[in-house]
């Protein structure tokens, strides 16, 4: 190689090792959405990323996921961006169409023209899909509200409406693509925050389970990341099967899962982890390309039940320290809380 190849390719194995000692530090699984994000902040590319970084690294605050998703979407994954930007692109020509018809009609409204404008105006602050989103649902209902005389104008009303119904229709998939897990196809981390926000209000008992494939390193180490993701896609096939419709089953991060069981109590709530640890356990793996019996593999799994002065983090807490109380104790086992 040259020089020049030589330079880059050091700067490359550069950012990519401080990267993922960045990521290990933080405790966050290098994935490689964290990993692409860790290594855009080292070498400044995209700016955006290094100065949010860097802003909470020099305050002392700690990297999460969320935040490094959020900026991997935003920043560095190109195509879920650029979706971004077309449908406030159209967005954006369908309002200034509309303000442009509405001020040239005998069929003025008042309300409806200051909703246009308003929205427009919003257009320069949106920053995400779920701006765009409550934008789209807004004008939606303004348009549906609006009693238009003039019909060329009702016409163009009625096609700018399925436009936006269909860019609408969009956002929402991609909305609810975002809170998916595309290993497992269960909720991930970040919809979690939403689901709890949405279950803490609701009265009753709420108790929340969180389990952690036990050994899993030496599981990728003996066998293989592929054989690892066929472990955890069949444990997130468990879990899904031992709930019911009203529950909900999270991937936190890596091996480990959160479920959520509103009007479940604690003994309920142990009930239903002993019956996944059991399941889990009499799982049998078989490599298809040389029919190895792939190792039996366990759960440590932790129970808490909500309480008054709980908050969802607080609940998260108790829970996760039940499950390393499992993992202490010899693993595959289910620990309440006290």
């Amino acid at each position: 190689m040259d020089s020049n190849n030589n330079d880059r390719f050091a700067h490359a194995e550069d950012c990519g090792k401080r990267s993922l000692a960045l990521l290990l530090k933080e405790h966050i699984p290098p994935i490689p959405p964290h990993y692409a994000v860790g290594y855009a902040y080292f070498d400044h590319t995209p700016q955006e990323v290094f100065e949010v970084v860097q802003e909470r690294l020099s305050q002392g605050h700690a990297l999460d996921e969320d935040l490094l998703l959020a900026l991997y979407e935003r920043y560095i994954l190109p195509d879920g961006y650029e979706r971004f930007r077309s449908v406030r692109t159209d967005l954006e020509r369908l309002l200034k169409s509309l303000l442009k018809t509405l001020r040239q009609s005998d069929a003025h409204n008042d309300a409806y023209l200051n909703a246009l404008e308003h929205h427009l105006q919003a257009l320069d602050q949106a920053t995400s899909s779920e701006d765009l989103r409550a934008i789209g649902a807004a004008l939606i209902a303004a348009t549906r509200e609006v009693q238009v005389h003039s019909q060329a104008l009702a016409a163009e009303l009625r096609q700018a409406r399925d436009e936006l119904k269909k860019a609408h229709t969009e956002l929402e998939q991609h909305r609810k693509a975002a809170l998916i897990d595309p290993l497992t196809g269960l909720y991930n981390r970040r919809a979690m925050q939403d689901i709890l926000q949405e279950l803490w209000s609701a009265p009753g008992p709420l108790t929340m389970l969180v389990a952690d494939i036990d050994h899993f390193k030496k599981i990728n180490d003996t066998y293989g990341h592929q054989i690892g993701d066929v472990v955890i896609r069949q444990v997130a096939e468990v879990l899904r099967k031992c709930i019911r419709g009203e529950d909900y089953v999270v991937r936190y991060g890596g091996e480990e899962f959160v479920v959520l069981l509103p009007d479940t109590d604690l003994a309920g709530g142990r009930q239903v982890a002993e019956h996944i640890r059991g399941r889990v356990a009499k799982l049998r793996l078989v490599r298809k390309h040389d029919n190895l019996v792939i190792d039996a593999f366990t759960l440590s799994i932790g129970v808490a039940e909500r309480r008054p002065e709980d908050n969802p983090d607080s609940l998260f807490q108790r829970a996760d320290s039940a499950m390393y109380v499992s993992k202490s104790t010899g693993r595959n086992r289910v620990t309440a809380e006290v």
